[in-house]
């Protein structure tokens, strides 16, 4: 069993870690701490665009590296606008969420994200932008640790996966703020999209099991995606009944996914986004790609498969738009080699 466990683990060290910029010792992404850069007077330019982050990471103003790789345990949440163009981000900090949301006229469809393991603050802001750029809606990127570089892999997971309760709080708080300004701001928002990724969907199961939205309007959000979800699939249906304040609860599965079938082992029970059992939630639609992909984990942004597989965008883009996606894929949409 032991060689089970550290042989996933190094599988998901090589998967992770396998990019690395030997400049900065972190796994590569187009977006990191040499082309990103903190800049309170910054003014946009009109080929600007702005991403909007609430990050749960220790900040100093001070240094270039202006957030950290660890969580804030105070649970104050930070805001910035990060203006990019090309492959350079400028991130002007802000006292609120409402300042934040201000910047904006108007949001066509808005999508809040939320990221899974091995993203350090750079990662992710590269992950939440190229969403951005695939699917173009704006977005709202919930930053939380769970790339910690100094750390060995096996000791990163375990410290990931015992600050997710933690951080699970201060998202409450940010979406019980972001109701407050919508509602006062109904005007603004067209659609507005839950969407959380791999272990990042850990953060709504603790929030659900522990009632912590039961101030949320029940007409809050549009529709919440639990893709890949990195989530023990054991009893489910008793945390996600619970959701009560989106329209649509969709549910995204691929049962040879590599990352998750790694996980099912480290953490004993089958993951939700790889192989659900009853007792289902009703309320929930459970999209099945596994006739469709191979062991793919991030499907929504992989750029061959989505060219190989315009269905499976044309998924995500209904769904940021409010529409009802193709729900069957069967075998023969896979493309031939």
């Amino acid at each position: 069993m032991h060689l089970r466990v550290l042989t996933i683990l190094l599988l998901i060290k090589n998967t992770i870690f396998s990019q690395k910029d030997k400049k900065i010792g972190v796994p590569y992404s187009y977006c990191n701490w040499t082309n990103t850069s903190l800049n309170k007077t910054y003014y946009p330019t009109i080929n600007d665009t702005c991403l909007f982050v609430v990050s749960t990471r220790n900040y100093d103003e001070s240094k270039h590296e202006f957030v950290d790789y660890d969580y804030d345990t105070t649970g104050t949440l930070k805001y910035f606008a990060l203006y990019y163009q090309g492959n350079n981000w400028t991130a002007v900090p802000y006292a609120s969420l409402e300042e934040l949301l201000n910047l904006k006229s108007s949001f066509k469809n808005l999508v809040v994200f939320t990221e899974g393991l091995g993203k350090t603050f750079t990662s992710g802001v590269d992950r939440a932008t190229k969403l951005m750029r695939t699917y173009e809606v704006d977005e709202i990127f919930f930053d939380w640790p769970t790339d910690r570089p100094y750390m060995k892999p096996g000791k990163n997971i375990k410290v990931t996966f015992n600050v997710v309760p933690k951080v699970a709080v201060p998202y409450v708080r940010f979406l019980e703020e972001f109701q407050i300004y919508k509602i006062s701001h109904p005007e603004k928002f067209k659609v507005v999209t839950l969407f959380f990724h791999s272990m990042g969907n850990l953060l709504l199961m603790y929030n659900l099991q522990n009632d912590r939205f039961k101030n949320i309007d029940p007409n809050l959000i549009n529709t919440v995606i639990l893709n890949a979800a990195c989530v023990n699939q054991t009893r489910h249906k008793e945390w996600l009944d619970k959701l009560t304040f989106a329209n649509r609860i969709y549910l995204t599965i691929n049962d040879r996914d590599r990352n998750l079938r790694g996980a099912s082992i480290i953490f004993g029970d089958h993951q939700l986004g790889e192989k659900p059992k009853k007792e289902f939630c009703e309320k929930a639609k459970y999209i099945n790609f596994s006739n469709i992909l191979s062991k793919e984990h991030n499907y929504f942004l992989m750029t061959e498969v989505l060219k190989e597989k315009p269905y499976l965008q044309q998924f995500y883009a209904n769904i940021f738009e409010d529409k009802v996606p193709e729900l069957n894929y069967p075998k023969t949409l896979i493309k031939k080699k």
